[in-house]
């Protein structure tokens, strides 16, 4: 973790609209996290997603002088969560059209890298989808993302401190569970916290580890997302009596480093002019795959 991981971020929504158009002009990134808001299990309070990406991305954002940490964005896409009570769910159509346009808000306004760092499972896909998107549009804007957990460093560090094992890490288990208790111990009720894995083993489906989806060798990858108390009896999905704090605070900082580099390589990666290979000029103005809306 950088030397000034403890100051301050610059935020985008405190600047001036001088200071805006300035750090537009110097070319500033702007780290946008993106959260939930949904059950995590007897234990943990709804604002999981959010409170680990923010604290993933402020210090990250903080350590380096060319970054404006944008306002979370709170809620996403949880329909099937929403037979525990009090998840927010954000229809993904209308998800996907927000996000898009905060990112094209921000490209209208001379930003050429937009870095969107995802907290909630589920947003994941769609965020891809968003990126690609909003680079249709804005072609010499460099728009990505990526889900704090799929960071290498965050692989790397949770092969040699979980407890419970890949079973134990997906939803509201031992590594959300740890970094969270890290960041809050008194909003945790550990007392409260069970290990759920009533979800059916099975070659193929399901085979979930928040830190990389481990399945059997002879296995083949198929995406399929139930209902949730089809696949979980208590909202938990792994282990959260695996948890412990200094587990959290080993993850929080692998995810730190983690986004770091990330930044580093994507302040500097180039934008290319697209060459055009048709024989003729071609007007695509009207083609509505590359112009969504």
């Amino acid at each position: 973790m950088g030397e000034d991981a403890d100051a301050t971020p610059r935020r985008y929504d405190e600047l001036t609209w001088p200071e805006i158009d300035e750090a537009a002009g110097r070319g500033a990134t702007v780290l946008i996290p993106v959260g939930a808001t949904e059950d995590h299990g007897p234990h943990l309070p709804l604002d999981v997603d959010r409170r680990i990406v923010e604290a993933i991305c402020e210090p990250a954002a903080a350590a380096r002088e060319d970054i404006l940490l944008f306002p979370t964005i709170d809620h996403g896409y949880l329909p099937h969560h929403m037979d525990y009570p009090g998840g927010i769910t954000i229809g993904w159509r209308t998800f996907v059209d927000y996000v898009i346009d905060v990112c094209v808000s921000l490209a209208h306004h001379g930003f050429e890298k937009i870095l969107l760092v995802n907290g909630h499972g589920s947003n994941h896909h769609l965020l891809e989808l968003v990126t690609r998107q909003v680079i249709l549009q804005y072609p010499h804007v460099h728009c990505a993302f990526l889900s704090w957990w799929q960071l290498e460093e965050v692989r790397d560090v949770a092969a040699s401190v979980r407890e419970a094992g890949p079973q134990g890490s997906a939803h509201a288990g031992e590594m959300e569970t740890s970094i969270y208790l890290h960041l809050h111990p008194d909003r945790v009720d550990m007392d409260a916290a069970v290990r759920d894995v009533s979800y059916p083993e099975s070659r193929h489906f399901n085979n979930l580890d928040l830190a990389g989806e481990t399945r059997p060798e002879d296995s083949t990858p198929v995406t399929m997302m139930e209902w949730w108390s089809t696949i979980s009896e208590t909202g938990v999905m792994g282990d959260a009596t695996a948890a412990s704090s200094e587990a959290g605070e080993l993850l929080l900082e692998a995810a730190v480093d983690g986004l770091d580099s990330v930044l580093e390589e994507f302040a500097s990666h180039p934008i290319r002019e697209i060459d055009d290979h048709h024989a003729r000029p071609v007007d695509d103005r009207d083609y509505s795959p590359f112009r969504p809306r």
